[in-house]
């Protein structure tokens, strides 16, 4: 079966255990991507692959991940029947998937942006409300900056991508020099 599938039915059947919640719910969340994080260092991910190590074991190794406060009582009965059913491989996936189905559910979105420096808290606000406005939503935006952009910004925005780059500019005007120079030759 695919790992997508099944990550996904796994997803929904936590979603649908905690249920309206609100404030289970966003510890679950919260709590989902600290262990993904966790998980994409592969050490963490091979030790609770692991076959020797038993169940309490993988999850005191995932508590430690959320060093402070431990998991949530509802997400440790789940990853531990999800050890138990075999499927802890996919844990990340698994977890990756209610993270995505949370924030579908709650009409929130995500925007990642790029410029060639940091914009200032105007230009972000501003930001965010229009992504508000033609997204209907929430809006979390992700900031970064890349120097070589020279200037102008990239927005992406759930799959989305516009760029309004410099550097981008000049790509497309040198490949249109490129392309006419081919014809004339």
């Amino acid at each position: 079966m695919n790992t997508g599938i099944i990550a996904s039915r796994y997803a929904a059947a936590l979603y649908k255990w905690v249920g309206a919640d609100d404030a289970t719910a966003s510890q679950l969340c919260a709590q989902a991507k600290t262990l993904v994080e966790a998980l994409s260092m592969d050490k963490l991910r091979f030790l609770v692959k692991d076959a020797s190590l038993g169940r309490e074991e993988k999850l005191s190794l995932l508590e430690a991940a959320l060093a402070p406060g431990g998991l949530n009582p509802r997400l440790r009965s789940f990853i531990s029947m999800v050890e138990g059913n075999g499927r802890i491989a996919d844990l990340r996936f698994i977890l990756n998937s209610y993270i995505n189905l949370y924030y579908k559910e709650r009409n929130i979105h995500f925007a990642k942006v790029v410029s060639a420096y940091k914009p200032s808290e105007e230009l972000r606000a501003k930001l965010v409300s229009v992504a508000e406005n033609l997204l209907h939503g929430k809006v979390i935006v992700e900031e970064g900056t890349d120097p070589g952009l020279v200037g102008g910004v990239i927005v992406e925005v759930d799959g989305y991508r516009y760029d309004a780059s410099v550097k981008t500019a000049l790509k497309t005007v040198a490949d249109s020099f490129r392309e006419q120079n081919k014809r004339i030759i």
